[in-house]
């Protein structure tokens, strides 16, 4: 609990992804984070200014927290441990590099298909439009194994939603350098889902014993 403690209260204040900036001073400390199994339940935004600016303060937070465990390199491996080490530089590594590719990579793709400009070769084409179907093909996948057919329908859609997470990107790139600590609020409970809770919560009956209490 000590470790939890300190990692609690030395947190870095202005970093506004607040559970990476803890996960890795935890992990610094000898302890293990985990990911719970889905479904989370978490409320997603309902529209693309609130998603846009949620993911824009998640990669802003995500780089914050790189840049800081980076200060000292060597000594974040010896806490960490060089296996874990090279985890969170692969971790961050693919995360933030794929946010900012997929918007220029879908906008060479669409000048390559679209007009007589060879942006790209054959086999560069082909390896492109290979890993949006195998990226698809995969969800697919995690859609029949948990049940969740009812999601399917979005998967098709990724190779459209991906190029927006550079849009979010670049911005979260401009706010670290010239708003580093602002946060963008995310409304809660504006979805159906959520609502729904809401009401269930205001009409479900209070325990006798409870009301007692």
């Amino acid at each position: 609990m000590r470790a939890l403690r300190r990692a609690r209260n030395s947190r870095h204040m202005y970093n506004v992804t607040e559970d990476a900036d803890l996960g890795y001073r935890l992990a610094r400390d000898g302890y293990r984070v985990g990911v719970i199994s889905p479904p989370t339940y978490e409320e997603a935004p309902v529209t693309f200014g609130a998603w846009l600016n949620q993911r824009t303060r998640w990669i802003k937070g995500h780089i914050q927290t790189w840049l800081v465990l980076m200060r000292n390199p060597v000594r974040t491996a010896r806490e960490m441990g060089l296996k874990a080490f090279v985890s969170m530089q692969l971790v961050f590594a693919t995360g933030l590099l794929a946010a900012f590719a997929h918007g220029p990579l879908a906008f060479i793709l669409l000048v390559a298909l679209l007009t007589p400009y060879d942006l790209l070769s054959p086999a560069d084409f082909i390896l492109a439009v290979s890993g949006y179907c195998v990226a698809i093909f995969a969800s697919l996948t995690a859609c029949a194994l948990s049940n969740s057919l009812s999601h399917a329908r979005a998967a098709p859609t990724m190779p459209l939603y991906w190029p927006l997470i550079s849009i979010a990107a670049y911005r979260a790139l401009f706010e670290l350098i010239f708003r580093p600590s602002y946060w963008a609020k995310t409304q809660h409970g504006v979805s159906a889902r959520a609502r729904q809770s809401a009401i269930c919560a205001i009409a479900a009956p209070v325990d006798e014993t409870a009301r007692a209490a």
